[in-house]
């Protein structure tokens, strides 16, 4: 029999294989009930894309690279006539999350990628330029998936779909998820002067969130915060949101972890939570998703890579609007074309030396440029001695790809770190920056900021990031 610990486990991975917490969930759940419940199962909406998704490339098991079309709709059929959320709606069915979630099982990976709902594209099929959630709301999936496969080049192989009401019925069937607040919140439009989403959190500290007061957390675009006593917009604006949800859904899935490991009916639960508010391609079957569980039954939660398309914020005409990056994006993208995340193609790199060490910065460009890597190279004042590899907050896989390649050249460990938040030049996806200042002939250990640790391997080291208080799944609440 399999101990409570194992049960965890299992029940952890599943969650997180493909995340969206909520998408995932109402897959694996369908998969469950087909497998247990025909009856029930059909009551699953299926949508017909055929013409529009890309057949994945005919591989055996083990070897497969697929692509998933997550959508989070913000219809609010389903909901309560009393809910927050029905104030000023007329059931309206826009894309509210967007992601595409690859998995490839030639190296064990999985990533997501979360396009910001106000990504400026052009409208498959059309010489319409709008805003990408528009593309749902005007052409349903099929529209939306179009608009991705054009402006991207990146196949979408199935497609998953939960609106609002099945996301409050995950919250529902978990309880109650807890969220830590350092400084009071709330949803605020300036502009109209009145709340979106009427979430509001005066008490800073570990709160717990009902169904409805997460989805208005989770929905806020008008973020603001107090801070020194006056409320002040996070200035991310979407993408800021996008940070909080996959911060919630780390909780969510947190709770239903344990929820799970203890009582064995809140599988049940979580899958009727969402069956009657999720809808799934026709191709996407039960045994696929048998079988990717099988094949990632060993894949280690911390090794989600997640990623957000980047953005410059901007206005066109009178509408503010995210405007696409698409040099910047570029390394991520060939991640999700089908390059392996060991490929140099999926990793933009910039070396910055010191004005005294550009012969050697020269001889460690050549090397990585033989290894195939795309090199800018650049100098700068006040550097740290040594050779240090910085990231983003999506880059420490590809931080770890690039340092194994400068063991290999250089013949010692260099280390990997979070590149510092007061840094002029950020650096987004998978974009590292290669840093050199003096020179050092041998590094037996170079410890990371904030006590994390670079742990040599057979071929490349890995980066052991510290958990930063405030972030994470249990940061704050016990």
């Amino acid at each position: 029999m399999r101990s409570p610990d194992r049960l965890r486990r299992n029940w952890a991975q599943r969650l997180l294989i493909v995340m969206n917490v909520w998408l995932i969930l109402s897959c694996i759940g369908i998969a469950w009930v087909l497998e247990l419940s025909w009856q029930k199962a059909s009551s699953v909406t299926r949508v017909q894309l055929a013409t529009s998704l890309t057949p994945p490339a005919p591989e055996e098991g083990g070897a497969r690279v697929v692509n998933l079309l997550l959508v989070g709709s913000d219809s609010s059929l389903g909901l309560g006539t009393d809910d927050p959320v029905q104030n000023g709606r007329k059931s309206e069915r826009n894309g509210d999350v967007i992601i595409i979630a690859h998995l490839d099982e030639r190296d064990g990976t999985a990533a997501l990628l979360s396009f910001p709902r106000d990504l400026w594209v052009t409208i498959a099929d059309t010489e319409r330029e709008a805003k990408i959630n528009s593309a749902f709301a005007t052409g349903g999936p099929a529209g939306l998936i179009d608009t991705l496969e054009q402006n991207f080049d990146i196949p979408i192989n199935y497609y998953v779909n939960v609106d609002f009401a099945g996301f409050e019925g995950l919250v529902d069937a978990v309880g109650s998820v807890d969220v830590y607040f350092a400084e009071p919140a709330r949803d605020w439009n300036p502009q109209t002067r009145a709340t979106q989403t009427g979430f509001e959190m005066l008490t800073p500290g570990c709160q717990t969130l009902d169904p409805q007061m997460a989805l208005s957390y989770v929905r806020s675009r008008y973020y603001q915060t107090m801070i020194n006593g006056r409320w002040v917009t996070d200035p991310r604006g979407d993408l800021g949101r996008i940070r909080r949800q996959q911060e919630f859904l780390q909780r969510l899935a947190s709770r239903a972890i344990d929820l799970g490991a203890r009582n064995p009916f809140v599988l049940s639960d979580l899958i009727d939570a969402t069956l009657d508010h999720v809808s799934i391609d026709q191709q996407l079957t039960p045994q696929l998703l048998l079988d990717l569980g099988r094949t990632y039954g060993s894949f280690e939660p911390g090794s989600l890579d997640t990623y957000t398309f980047p953005t410059q914020s901007g206005m066109v005409g009178a509408a503010s609007a995210e405007l696409p990056l698409e040099e910047q994006a570029e390394p991520v993208l060939a991640l999700f074309r089908g390059a392996s995340s060991t490929d140099p193609s999926t990793i933009a790199v910039e070396v910055v030396s010191a004005r005294d060490q550009v012969e050697a910065a020269d001889d460690l460009v050549l090397g990585l440029e033989r290894e195939g890597f795309t090199v800018d190279q650049d100098t700068a004042n006040d550097l740290d001695g040594g050779i240090t590899v910085f990231h983003g907050p999506d880059g420490a896989s590809a931080a770890a790809v690039l340092a194994g390649a400068l063991k290999d050249q250089l013949g010692y460990v260099v280390p990997a770190r979070p590149l510092p938040a007061e840094a002029l030049r950020p650096l987004a996806g998978r974009s590292v920056r290669v840093s050199i200042g003096a020179i050092e002939t041998f590094i037996p250990e170079f410890p990371l900021s904030d006590g994390g640790t670079v742990d040599e391997g057979a071929t490349s080291p890995t980066v052991v990031t510290p958990e930063v208080e405030g972030t994470g799944p249990d940061a704050g609440c016990s």
